[in-house]
């Protein structure tokens, strides 16, 4: 078992976990590295300088021209590309968990997290008629046209369907043009969402769906 997989999976999901895009540089001990996800209690970065699990690290960055800096732990660290002759170093992928936040690291923090979500959210709008990846659609075992996706507890239960107007208060129905990754990330971004945030992806979804449709069976619904 890796040191990563040897988190317990409570741990994993006690703080909600942003992905900054594009990544954003990180100073991490003495070297340089970039940020991976963040969260309220710590983040995992990949760079260049060996990192021992239970050892303190300094670590830091900028943001809107203001410094965020903390004390971290190492939670765990691996290896995930080897260095080579030409120079490339060998890079590692380690998991931090921040100490005690002055007040001034822990607004830039806040700050950054409101910041990649309202990101994330204008994206999907812009993005509700041209999913740049690869389809579900194409990929689809019946001829629905559009996917109904519902949290059960933890867990996501999607189907296929024809009638997508009703969208379903523990999820959201789209396109079933959606990408596969742009899918993965609406669902896990749903699962530690607010009501409010939520409420915000089914509006969105909904608007998608009509704009899906055609003309006249939307107008039959109204």
């Amino acid at each position: 078992m890796s040191a990563i997989e040897a988190i317990s999976p409570i741990e994993r999901r006690s703080a909600e976990r942003l992905r900054p895009v594009p990544p954003i540089r990180v100073t991490v001990g003495r070297g340089d590295g970039s940020m991976l996800d963040l969260s309220r209690g710590g983040m995992r970065v990949r760079h260049s300088v060996p990192a021992t699990r239970g050892t303190e690290m300094r670590v830091s960055f900028e943001w809107q021209k203001e410094r965020f800096v903390a004390i971290a732990e190492v939670l765990a660290s691996r290896v995930v590309s080897i260095g080579n002759s030409q120079g490339s170093p060998t890079m590692f992928d380690t998991r931090l968990r921040f100490g005690q936040l002055t007040p001034h690291s822990r607004s830039i923090l806040e700050r950054l997290m409101t910041a990649i979500h309202s990101r994330e959210l204008r994206r999907w709008t812009a993005n509700m008629q041209g999913w740049s990846d690869e389809t579900i659609d194409a990929h689809r075992e019946n001829d629905g046209s559009f996917l109904r996706c519902r949290l059960i507890g933890q867990q996501w239960k999607r189907t296929w369907t024809h009638d997508p107007l009703e969208q379903p208060s523990n999820g959201f129905v789209l396109p079933g043009t959606i990408g596969k990754l742009e899918l993965e990330t609406l669902c896990d971004t749903y699962l530690h969402a607010n009501a409010d945030e939520r409420h915000l992806i089914r509006l969105m979804a909904e608007e998608a769906v009509r704009e899906a449709m055609p003309s006249e069976e939307v107008a039959s619904s109204r």
